[in-house]
């Protein structure tokens, strides 16, 4: 982690994240899209969170276990 005294100009700010590994571009990015155009993306992204949990409750559930035990089995 960078140490600095606090950035005073915007140019500052965006130095010291680059330097503290913040990936600007992926910002950036995102910021050319239109919020609705963020919305969709983010719904898309949390539907394929929701149907990969609900996959794996599924196959737990098929073999028996618990969905909701988070034991590691080998």
């Amino acid at each position: 982690m960078t140490t600095m005294n606090s950035p005073s100009t915007s140019e500052e700010i965006l130095r010291w994240a680059e330097q503290d590994g913040v990936d600007l571009s992926m910002l950036r990015e995102g910021l050319r899209l239109s919020p609705t155009d963020r919305l969709r993306r983010h719904e898309s992204a949390l539907a394929l969170v929701e149907a990969l949990k609900n996959a794996k409750e599924e196959r737990l559930s098929a073999s028996g276990r618990d969905p909701t035990d988070r034991s590691v089995q080998s």
